[in-house]
């Protein structure tokens, strides 16, 4: 996808909102009419359709989310890659391959193969766990009594048909997430034009995190579900907190390895880029100083030249201040700022969580007492 200069970043867009309420609606409200239409007939479940937090959090918030990150991620990584082209890191001579594979990439993206292969996926994945769910004693709100035993019920039909297009929803932002880190690895192969004296501190290629964040809505979604499932559990089932300790660290240390992924692709380019310029400018810098103190400490400077109003000075600190630009240098663009973008997409859904254990009072407490 060619480009002379940067796109801006659009809001999502009023149609594309209403897109994403429409199918949250689509998901959950036949879910609640079906519910009223249709009284459960048997034993009552141990959660219902209305305790059930995670049925709502998902259908309601993560659905809508999902649809509006594809949105955001397409403007932002479409951002990324005119980029590369308006600030000249790809040479001239490699701009058609660059262009080729960019391409390439968008078609892979929204192939219709690849469309059903992960709708496949997604059903195969939503049809295991229903199973699995059937198989255990408990009863769920989507589930009935039959002779054979327990079976899917007529609301559960339409809970199936709706959880299968989240699954493909978030299958299809992860497979987007697959593809942008592919294309940054096939972007490292190329000779980069990258500048170790860069103001970002990253060769100039700090703008990638401008791409990479919009990703943080990935594990934002799978913390929402997470979040959602393990509070129905514990305010429903009253499973205790700690049962789920070793699972929720275990997902926020993905989250954050997810985040920080593809930023290993450019260390050898970076780091080759850092060497040759603390060569070049320490080179620079040494020949410079030994002139300065040749022309102005050791008397080599003509008697009628005085060092007031010399750029002389200016000279050295200029020089200084590049050579200690490039001892900055980072081999990674990974910023700070990405970093807690993910972090806090995978913690802030968790928090509530801590609401089961400790009343609202002695938390506040607590971060009073840390800040303080």
């Amino acid at each position: 996808m060619p480009a002379d200069r940067p796109t801006p970043v659009s809001a999502p867009s009023g149609r594309r909102v209403l897109g994403a309420l429409g199918l949250a609606f689509l998901a959950w409200l036949p879910l609640l009419l079906l519910r009223l239409v249709f009284p459960r007939a048997g034993p009552e479940p141990t959660v219902t359709f209305f305790e059930d937090l995670s049925v709502h959090v998902r259908f309601l918030l993560v659905i809508p989310l999902l649809v509006l990150a594809e949105g955001v991620i397409a403007d932002r990584t479409r951002l990324v890659w005119a980029t590369f082209h308006a600030s000249g890191l790809i040479p001239e001579g490699q701009r058609a391959r660059f262009d080729d594979a960019l391409t390439r990439t968008v078609r892979l993206a929204d192939a219709a193969v690849v469309q059903a292969i992960l709708a496949g996926l997604a059903a195969a994945v939503i049809g295991t766990m229903i199973r699995s769910q059937a198989s255990d004693a408990a009863l769920r709100w989507f589930e009935e009594q039959g002779a054979g035993g327990v079976r899917v019920s007529r609301v559960g039909w339409w809970y199936v048909v709706a959880s299968v297009m989240l699954a493909f929803l978030f299958l299809r932002v992860l497979w987007r997430y697959v593809l942008w880190c592919w294309l940054l690895f096939r972007t490292s192969r190329f000779d980069l034009r990258l500048v170790g004296t860069h103001p970002d501190r990253a060769g100039g290629l700090g703008f990638v995190n401008v791409g990479h964040a919009a990703f943080s809505m990935l594990p934002l979604a799978a913390s929402c579900i997470l979040a959602a499932r393990t509070a129905t559990e514990i305010l429903q089932a009253g499973v205790p907190l700690t049962t789920y300790q070793l699972p929720l660290l275990t997902f926020l240390v993905l989250s954050l390895l997810l985040g920080m992924l593809p930023f290993p692709i450019f260390l050898p380019a970076l780091a080759r880029t850092k060497r040759k310029g603390l060569m070049e400018y320490g080179t620079l810098a040494t020949r410079y100083v030994q002139d300065f103190e040749r022309k102005w400490i050791h008397g080599g400077a003509p008697a009628e030249e005085t060092l007031l109003g010399t750029g002389d000075i200016q000279s050295l600190a200029d020089i200084g201040g590049s050579f200690e630009r490039l001892a900055r240098m980072k081999v990674t663009p990974l910023d700070r700022y990405t970093v807690i973008a993910y972090a806090v997409a995978a913690v802030a859904p968790l928090l509530p969580l801590a609401l089961t254990v400790m009343p609202l009072e002695e938390i506040v407490k607590v971060l009073v007492r840390a800040i303080v």
